[in-house]
């Protein structure tokens, strides 16, 4: 007879709990495979982590101790083992994707290659909130340790993960933690072993690369992308906003394999997550630390995370392209997501003087659900300033002034169902290529695209 998943669940945690020697076994296996140094994405170890831990949490759902707590039954013997997971604290990790196959070394190594993601990722426990902010593999920096100007991206060749986090902390005057590399190779076993992601792609996008074996072709509307084509939509970036446009398909697919790893049949794919995990995923967390981020990022909603991009511009007319960093709008994102330390906002006073502007864009077919969304947003006090048509586009909140802040954020997702779950974006007024509707000193900017149209 076939078992069920809750009797495998039940087998799979039995064993992990009660059985000594395998316990002792797994642990000392994984600090022997796991190397100290962190590798690529942190989200990738951050997603894997969750599902595994989603599986012990899910089985004792109904018997919580306390939230610090979980109470798991162990098989035939009458009793209970208490867990116990405590809070993360606030940590502020360096998050690198590294794509060895693609630069023709090993497609295993870490050593050498540069980084083709670069993301600050700072937990916040006490507000259950998590903040990233994308940095332009092409930003022009000074190197750490007196290696001169360069891209950002050639630190981590040039001298590993510490010499990125180092860079990113002379540069930006940014505290970093930790840090998490994951190899880009592990992304299509991962997409493939949770069954794919579903994203909505706003516009075609084609490219053929036949040296690389690249050839893309998507139309828009919803897809379900299995790991080639999950590979695919994140490497294309051959359209207007080039590197800055992957990135924010980078962010969009973050947090459609976040929204998977919710689901319940993931967890019949644990031992090979942990896999991928051992095999693509380097970091100096410790094992402790690990699970206890995942623990708290499985349990943050897709509401409670706010993305930036560290506001530049191209460099023009030299011989290296490099992505020139705005210094006075980027201290502005950091302070705001990385930092928390953001004073502009926030003084209530300042908030009520008038109300806070927002700006609507909204894709030809969402014409009609205009008016209602209007209406709502004034019943809040919102002053909606422009209306205007888009493009194409997935449904966005656009924030833009030291004048909003989480509470007025909260408010404003409320007026419409659909805002809830939007992806939420810091962008500065015109430092960006984040789009401001009217131009004229909006604090928000909304936009309702197709995708949740039905």
């Amino acid at each position: 007879m076939n078992a069920t998943l809750p009797q495998h669940l039940g087998a799979l945690f039995y064993r992990l709990f009660t059985n000594h020697h395998w316990v002792k076994n797994t642990v000392a296996h994984v600090q022997q495979t796991i190397p100290k140094p962190i590798s690529t994405t942190a989200w990738f170890m951050i997603i894997v982590l969750s599902a595994v831990f989603s599986a012990a949490t899910i089985l004792a759902v109904t018997m919580f101790i306390s939230p610090t707590q979980i109470k798991i039954p162990v098989p035939g013997s009458g009793s209970d083992i208490t867990v116990n997971i405590k809070s993360p604290g606030e940590k502020v990790l360096l998050v690198m994707g590294v794509d060895a196959s693609y630069s023709g070394k090993d497609p295993h190594s870490f050593e050498g290659t540069r980084t083709d993601t670069m993301m600050l990722v700072r937990v916040s426990p006490a507000k259950n909130t998590i903040s990233v902010v994308s940095i332009p593999r092409d930003s022009k920096v000074y190197l750490a340790e007196n290696r001169g100007i360069d891209k950002i991206n050639a630190a981590h060749a040039l001298g590993g993960p510490e010499l990125a986090v180092h860079t990113v902390q002379d540069s930006f005057g940014i505290p970093v933690d930790n840090y998490v590399v994951v190899n880009f190779k592990g992304v299509r076993e991962l997409v493939d072993a949770i069954g794919g992601v579903n994203v909505y792609i706003d516009k075609p996008m084609r490219y053929r690369d036949r040296t690389a074996k690249l050839f893309i072709d998507f139309e828009p509307g919803h897809q379900k992308l299995d790991g080639q084509k999950a590979e695919e939509f994140l490497r294309f970036r051959h359209d207007a906003l080039g590197d800055i446009g992957r990135i924010r398909r980078q962010q969009q697919f973050i947090a459609a394999v976040t929204q998977k790893m919710r689901d319940p049949w993931v967890l019949t794919h644990i031992p090979e997550l942990i896999r991928l995990g051992n095999d693509y995923v380097q970091t100096d967390l410790s094992l402790d630390e690990m699970f206890r981020l995942a623990h708290f990022a499985r349990n943050v909603k897709m509401d409670d995370i706010r993305v930036a991009t560290l506001p530049g511009r191209p460099s023009s007319g030299a011989a290296i392209s490099y992505w020139i960093v705005d210094p006075i709008p980027a201290q502005e994102v950091l302070d705001r997501l990385i930092l928390d330390n953001a004073t502009t906002a926030h003084d209530p006073a300042n908030i009520e003087k008038k109300p806070l502007r927002v700006g609507i864009l909204y894709a030809p077919d969402m014409r009609e659900q205009v008016p209602a969304l209007v209406e709502a947003l004034e019943r809040e006090s919102f002053n909606v300033s422009c209306q205007s048509v888009k493009a194409r586009s997935s449904t966005q909140i656009i924030e833009h002034t030291g004048r909003v802040s989480d509470k007025t954020t909260q408010t404003l997702r409320r007026t419409d169902k659909r805002l809830g779950g939007a992806r939420l974006i810091f962008a500065p007024v015109g430092t960006t290529y984040e789009t401001n509707a009217c131009g004229s000193g909006e604090d928000y900017t909304i936009i309702l695209g197709e995708d949740i149209r039905s």
